[in-house]
């Protein structure tokens, strides 16, 4: 009988040993509710596509009385297989936001000024609150003289970490197209002008609103303008340290 336990018992030990974790830790299992949320991300919109601009733009102007919004903002032909062209003829001050807002997304697109070497605009991104002229907002510089600078509108109440400033000014010749990236991810604005990224913004408040482009005096063009959401950074986990099991020292003794 006394055999009999013994083998019984050591036959669920041995299965006992088999279902034991040999130690390891197993590597983390990605989350499906992250994968999910990922392949729901929409493709990239584009808000010059040739058809109805104003399903994606709200025209905001400075004067009491709203402008033929038509005359400031106009789209036309870029010509045999070439873009839609979005003109702006700079008058009077104001902007157009787009319809919806965004949080973590990419922002491209390209602008040129045709003649004017001291022309003005900019970009306005976390555009938030009121729609008056200027909204609280951060602005992307594209003065000529001093495009690529990047801070909060003045007054406004937007506040970040730090502003940016290109430690060389920007050569970008009037009459040519130049290419604008700006990647927005959890409150940091990062800057790419043809190609090259000139910094970052961090710690922006607000961190959330809709873009805008601004009419500010000088006639200028955009084309290609393409905004695509991002999905959020992943949260970092701290790795466990696992402390490795010490052998026995035999005893000296």
């Amino acid at each position: 009988m006394g055999g009999v336990v013994y083998s019984v018992l050591g036959i669920s030990l041995a299965h006992a040993q088999e279902a034991t974790p040999s130690g390891k830790v197993s590597p983390p299992q990605k989350s499906e509710k992250a994968t999910s949320d990922t392949k729901k991300l929409p493709g990239p919109e584009k808000l010059l596509n040739g058809g109805n601009f104003w399903d994606h733009w709200k025209y905001i102007s400075e004067e009491e009385k709203e402008a033929n919004r038509n005359l400031t903002w106009k789209v036309v032909s870029g010509g045999k297989d070439q873009p839609s062209i979005l003109i702006c003829s700079g008058k009077p001050y104001g902007y157009i936001r787009t319809q919806k807002s965004y949080e973590n997304f990419r922002f491209s697109m390209e602008w040129m000024y045709p003649s004017d070497p001291n022309a003005n605009s900019g970009i306005l991104l976390f555009t938030s609150g009121p729609d008056k002229v200027w909204p609280k907002a951060f602005q992307v510089q594209l003065h000529r003289p001093e495009a690529g600078n990047v801070f909060p509108t003045p007054g406004s109440g937007a506040k970040s970490a730090n502003g940016l400033s290109p430690a060389t000014p920007l050569d970008l010749p009037v009459g040519k197209w130049h290419k604008c990236v700006l990647t927005c991810r959890q409150g940091t604005i990062s800057v790419m002008i043809n190609g090259v990224k000139l910094g970052e913004v961090t710690g922006c408040d607000p961190s959330k609103g809709a873009i805008a482009l601004q009419s500010e005096g000088s006639e200028i063009h955009f084309r290609n303008l393409i905004v695509e959401i991002l999905p959020p950074p992943e949260p970092v986990v701290p790795q466990k340290t696992t402390v490795p099991k010490q052998e026995a020292t035999p005893d000296s003794n």
